[in-house]
């Protein structure tokens, strides 16, 4: 028997709303980029993780800042998404390494291209 805390819980509104907290307050980056490559959501961890403000970060390229720039975002792009890890130069001026699992999602019913980032195991920001 399904109890009143649960019927609750599994309205679409309150899924929603417990989702988007938990993403934006997350330990790691969560971003979303539309089909010309940029990047239209992220959240504090992810900027944090780039170096950037939410402001500097929306509107870049995905990829243009890595070191294998375009042709990797292209390769995970053609797979519809993957995991690697990835060199990058972060808006602050520093470099560092990332881990990232990228994948197609809808959001809005619109086709993005999302992404989960996280300091690479091993590597220290330079």
């Amino acid at each position: 028997m399904e109890s009143e805390s649960t019927r609750l819980l599994i309205a679409p509104h309150v899924q929603a709303t417990l989702l988007a907290e938990a993403i934006q307050t997350a330990e790691v980056g969560f971003l979303v980029w539309d089909d010309d490559r940029h990047y239209i959501a992220a959240n504090t961890a992810a900027c944090s993780l780039l170096g950037c403000t939410l402001e500097q970060l929306l509107g870049s390229v995905v990829g243009e800042r890595t070191v294998e720039g375009k042709e990797l975002v292209e390769r995970v792009v053609r797979g519809h998404g993957g995991r690697g890890r990835v060199a990058f130069e972060r808006f602050d001026g520093g470099t560092a390494e990332l881990e990232y699992l990228t994948f197609s999602t809808k959001t809005a019913g619109l086709p993005y291209m999302a992404s989960v980032i996280w300091p690479a195991e091993g590597a220290a920001a330079r």
